[in-house]
């Protein structure tokens, strides 16, 4: 017989409230600030998304202008801030993912860490620790979800559990004990929502951004004494798990808490492109793709998630970002997968579109696993079969810092004008030594009017 359920509501707040950026094993902090790091960069880049304006003309009409910094752009109000920094970090589909609940972490947890820090007086330092509890919150809640049951039910994850890593990350900066952070997490599950119907559309972007309004949300309120239910979870009417998954694995959300850290099982993106098909990008910007020569035809072998989102046109940005179709078209033309890649020019490009719409046949592999591609390659040289489980950047497979770092000053070069690059890239650099938030944050902005 098994013992009562371990309260997991109060483990996660202890964690998110106590523990020390030491208590970290250094893989895991080298891990968070990477992952941070790569955030950051990725907001300034989203400025040049297409949908990036409209989001943000539609942030101002709500609550206007403010203090709180946008990365590339100029200052909103702290809510209207996160959710556009939120957005940005997402919009050009190059964050993180953590697998198992494919959900995307940072675009919750870094801008409402960002806006608690500045309403803090917070240092890098302290953004980043707060920042790296939001990702092990957000991740044991995945795991304590059961997956499975929780997409069965069509629930997106990151509104869901990356409302409540983004609470412990502000909350952890606006100072909240073990008591008021899960009543912090109690509010933002309260506002936890975001559904699979978005599948295809901007809309499920904006599960991201509302995740961080969320948690930012529930950590100001909490501070000033307007606290949730501290049994969100796990409570018989109403908790997330029974509600969201029909009961959910509470145990998986605090074994080990605090000894093992789930976080590095996030992984990263090289490119801008649906996290199914960046295994294809990897592939087709091989040096074994240019064996065979000048390509003619291009065969992809997706698993079924991936081939229902990947089987689409690519009429607009994001359409063309989760199209296998018309990223195997253009990586094998243009040798290359950027945000240049899905420009209007690029994306109505006759000789891409012919080859997308004539010689590139994507079909489905149930016997793939999640991430996986099979890709057969004719080219004037021959033809070439390359296979990869999982893309670079995978946890299984890591960026170094080198190549993290890399991303960054090209996400950087997307967003910030040429006299200012070099100082972001050296505030990304330098985020645990910053005394001020205002020294990252800085840096990042767009330049005044």
């Amino acid at each position: 017989m098994t013992g009562p359920a371990p309260c997991v509501e109060d483990g996660l707040a202890g964690l998110a409230a106590a523990a020390r950026w030491t208590d970290l094993p250094a893989r895991a902090r080298r891990y968070a600030t990477a992952l941070t790091v790569d955030a950051l960069a990725n907001a300034v880049a989203g400025r040049s998304a297409e949908t990036a304006a409209a989001f943000e003309a539609a942030a101002v009409a709500l609550s206007g202008r403010g203090a709180h910094a946008v990365c590339g752009g100029q200052p909103l109000a702290a809510w209207a801030a996160a959710g556009q920094n939120a957005y940005q970090m997402t919009a050009h589909t190059m964050c993180d993912v953590y697998r198992p609940a494919l959900c995307h972490v940072t675009p919750e947890v870094v801008p409402a860490a960002l806006a608690a820090a500045e309403l803090a007086g917070a240092s890098g330092a302290d953004f980043l620790l707060a920042a790296a509890l939001g990702y092990e919150v957000t991740v044991r809640v995945c795991q304590a979800l059961d997956y499975p049951a929780f997409r069965a039910r069509g629930w997106h994850s990151p509104g869901v559990a990356g409302a409540l890593g983004a609470a412990a990350a502000a909350g952890r900066l606006l100072g909240l004990d073990a008591g008021a952070m899960a009543g912090c997490l109690g509010l933002a599950g309260a506002q936890a929502a975001g559904t699979f119907a978005a599948l295809g559309t901007a809309a499920v972007k904006f599960h991201q951004a509302n995740g961080a309004r969320a948690g930012l949300s529930a950590a100001v309120h909490t501070a000033r004494g307007f606290a949730g239910s501290r049994r969100i979870l796990t409570a018989s009417d109403g908790g997330i798990l029974r509600a969201y998954s029909g009961g959910g694995r509470p145990r998986l959300a605090v074994a080990g808490l605090g000894e093992t850290w789930e976080l590095t099982h996030i992984s990263m993106r090289r490119y801008p492109a649906a996290s199914t098909l960046q295994a294809l990008v990897d592939c087709l910007l091989s040096g074994q793709a240019r064996q065979a020569g000048p390509a003619r035809a291009v065969t992809v072998w997706l698993p079924p998630h991936a081939y229902l989102l990947g089987s689409g046109g690519w009429d607009s940005q994001l359409a063309a970002m989760q199209s296998a179709r018309f990223i195997a078209a253009a990586a094998v033309r243009h040798g290359s997968c950027w945000l240049d890649t899905f420009s209007r020019d690029r994306r109505n490009d006759p000789e891409v579109t012919a080859f997308a719409e004539r010689c590139t046949d994507v079909r489905c592999d149930e016997s793939l696993g999640e991430g996986a591609v099979r890709v057969l390659l004719s080219g004037r040289g021959g033809e070439v079969t390359m296979q990869r489980n999982y893309p670079r950047g995978d946890s299984r497979e890591p960026l170094t810092g080198t190549e993290v770092r890399a991303k960054a000053a090209r996400s950087l070069a997307a967003g910030l004008d040429e006299g200012r690059r070099a100082a972001a890239l050296a505030a990304l650099d330098g985020i645990a030594a910053a005394p001020r938030i205002g020294e990252l944050t800085g840096p990042l902005a767009g330049r005044p009017r």
